[in-house]
């Protein structure tokens, strides 16, 4: 039998696990994509709000989120023209949205509408299935993956700097991205 205190830490516990770690893989493409501060993301906000916290925290202080809501299959190559439309330099999947994550159909045509143009990153190793240049997270042990055909690393060198993975902490607000925030589909 569980005691209350038990119940409240297992709770806190899986809180904390639910929370997507972007912070590497944000890290990572700013190391690889020098000087590109404008990130972008297509996703259902109201289904997304914690996922698109923590990529918030995750972006560098200066930077510019635009967050293109979409929330339905007919959305998603508008979205993408609005991604083009807002000069974003890189493009975010989110690991569980209902419509474009990693490894769905959606997100596959999303980023297929953006290659060559807008450079896209995940957090599983399913986002180099749809077509992303890199993937690094929880889902890939912080391993970082990448498709050495959109993607041209000197593998001689082997590292390209230390990241520090710092979990997310339970309860820290917002990080200091610039949201640009697009409701054209209500």
């Amino acid at each position: 039998m569980f005691r209350p205190t038990t119940l409240l830490a297992l709770a806190a516990l899986s809180t904390s696990l639910v929370a997507e770690d972007f912070g590497p893989v944000v890290k990572a493409a700013g190391l690889i994509f020098q000087g590109k501060t404008h990130f972008g993301v297509v996703c259902d906000m109201g289904r997304s709000q914690d996922l698109l916290a923590d990529l918030q925290r995750a972006i560098p202080e200066g930077s510019t989120l635009t967050v293109v809501d979409a929330r339905h299959p007919m959305q998603v190559g508008a979205a993408g023209a609005v991604i083009r439309q807002r000069g974003v330099q890189l493009l975010a999947l989110l690991p569980r949205d209902p419509l474009v994550r990693d490894g769905s159909a959606y997100a596959t045509g999303l980023v297929k509408q953006l290659t060559g143009a807008v450079p896209a990153f995940g957090t599983t190793p399913a986002a180099l299935k749809n077509g992303c240049v890199m993937a690094m997270g929880q889902a890939t042990n912080w391993e970082l993956l990448f498709n050495p055909k959109l993607l041209d690393l000197d593998l001689q060198r082997g590292v390209i700097e230390d990241i520090t993975i710092t979990p997310w902490q339970n309860g820290t607000k917002g990080g200091p991205a610039t949201l640009d925030l697009v409701f054209q589909y209500k």
